[in-house]
């Protein structure tokens, strides 16, 4: 079985920044629908970083939609946004 790449946000305040500027453009979200757009967002950035399309470290935008400065995590399998450049 292939392991599921997920996303996470560094801290609760970037997640609500992508959230913000996300139902600002497109309109306001339930839970499950949260849960599939970043499940979007997770095959999307993969796809991307495979194909040498998206660099980590780089701001990363999904749909006009600026979601954050990407990261991976190995352990847990994880892309990690921040909205602020580390």
């Amino acid at each position: 079985m292939e392991n599921t790449i997920d996303i996470d946000f560094y801290q609760d305040k970037d997640e609500d920044a992508f959230l913000d500027a996300w139902e600002e453009k497109y309109g306001e979200l339930e839970e499950s629908e949260i849960d599939a757009l970043y499940q979007a967002i997770a095959e999307d950035i993969h796809q991307q970083v495979e194909a040498q399309e998206h660099k980590l470290g780089k701001k990363y935008v999904y749909k006009e939609v600026f979601v954050g400065y990407s990261d991976f995590n190995n352990f847990n399998q994880l892309y990690l946004f921040s909205q602020k450049k580390n």
